[in-house]
């Protein structure tokens, strides 16, 4: 007998799931890495992080190559629902062993999460959403809540052995390849992903990039009282809003208006935390799109998909960060608006000509 409306099945209630597992996953490794930092001395604090970066991060991408080549989704959910309460006893333990293990967990329960997401997504960003959006929220507190003892970290210890719990109860999907067609959801507008989507999708990793230098964010957000809590809250808004009415208006419509947007309350907020903050949500709002646009690029590897989107973006947004020594000229460059404006400005030039000529030159022959 079919699920009525108005209550959710088992598969759609996998979003919500993982988006609370996903919250408190980002909320340990956030705890863990503001505590650790501020009880020992500077290097061994960035080293740390670093390692957990690697791990949590660039390791998505091994681990989604993995499900993709296993295509069995248990294992790993339960390896993911394993990893993250080991992680939080091994920190009472030896820090640096729990923060070497939630790196791993981390990366275990991005690609998994995400992945399952996109079997279960009904071709919409909402549900994406719903996944993507705890994760900052969660960082955001960990990293505020990290230096006032270790007490709240015990609490989230016990707080995911339920949710791991309900996760595996729930019927979890059998994994499937990805369709290329969004099927019934007109505002994703049929096809596959032409040229000017790819270049699209471009732009909106690159926009990510930048909104994920987080020593950036941290910079300004300093000069504000409660300054990073407010960009928390703002990019988990921000998320949970873009996915939903993209799904109502079509995801190119709202990216038009939200990444123009996000571009000048960056330039001209700066001096306003809530300025600086409404800037946040427009750009994060484009999360769950570019996981959804990744996912229909890459139907066939699903994992893989959730990786490149999810944490290899990541990965390499950070990487200037730790390559160059001067790490100010670094801010410095992305605070300045002239060059930030002519980068913007090209890449969406590169996407009006592609959209103009190469595509009009395909529907019209």
């Amino acid at each position: 007998m079919d699920t009525p409306n108005h209550l959710p099945s088992a598969f759609n209630r996998q979003p919500l799931l993982w988006g609370a597992f996903h919250g408190l996953n980002d909320f340990a490794a956030g705890f863990m890495l503001a505590n650790y930092t501020l009880t020992h001395n500077n290097p061994d604090g960035l080293l740390f992080i670093v390692i957990y970066s690697i791990i949590g991060f660039g390791g998505q991408l091994p681990v989604g190559f993995w499900l993709d080549y296993k295509k069995t989704i248990k294992p790993f959910s339960l390896a993911s629902t394993i990893l993250l309460p080991l992680a939080v006893l091994a920190y009472f333990v030896s820090a640096e062993a729990g923060i070497i293990m939630a790196g791993f967990a981390s990366a275990f329960v991005h690609v998994t999460g995400g992945a399952i997401c996109l079997q279960v997504h009904e071709n919409k960003s909402g549900p994406l959403a719903l996944f993507t959006a705890p994760g900052v929220l969660g960082l955001t507190l960990g990293g505020v809540l990290g230096q006032y003892g270790t007490w709240q970290l015990a609490i989230t210890g016990i707080l995911v052995l339920p949710v791991g719990y309900l996760i595996l109860k729930n019927n979890l999907p059998t994994y499937k390849s990805l369709s290329r067609s969004p099927g019934p959801n007109p505002a994703w507008e049929a096809g596959g992903l032409d040229t000017h989507d790819w270049l699209m999708l471009g732009i909106l990793l690159i926009m990510c990039f930048r909104s994920f230098i987080f020593d950036v964010i941290n910079h300004i957000a300093n000069d504000f009282e409660h300054g990073i809590l407010i960009i928390g809250i703002s990019a988990f808004a921000g998320k949970i809003i873009g996915g939903f009415v993209a799904d109502k208006i079509g995801w190119k419509r709202f990216i038009y208006i939200s990444l123009p947007l996000a571009l000048l309350l960056f330039q001209f907020g700066k001096e306003n935390i809530y300025a600086l903050a409404f800037g946040i949500a427009c750009l994060q709002s484009s999360v769950p799109i570019t996981l959804l646009l990744m996912g229909r690029s890459l139907p066939q590897y699903p994992a893989t998909a959730a990786a490149l989107s999810l944490g290899t973006s990541i990965a390499l947004a950070g990487l200037p960060l730790y390559l160059v020594s001067d790490q100010y000229s670094i801010i410095k460059a992305f605070g300045n608006p002239f060059i930030t404006a002519l980068a913007f400005i090209f890449l969406f030039l590169c996407w009006f000509l592609a959209d103009k000529f190469l595509f009009s030159a395909k529907t019209t022959r």
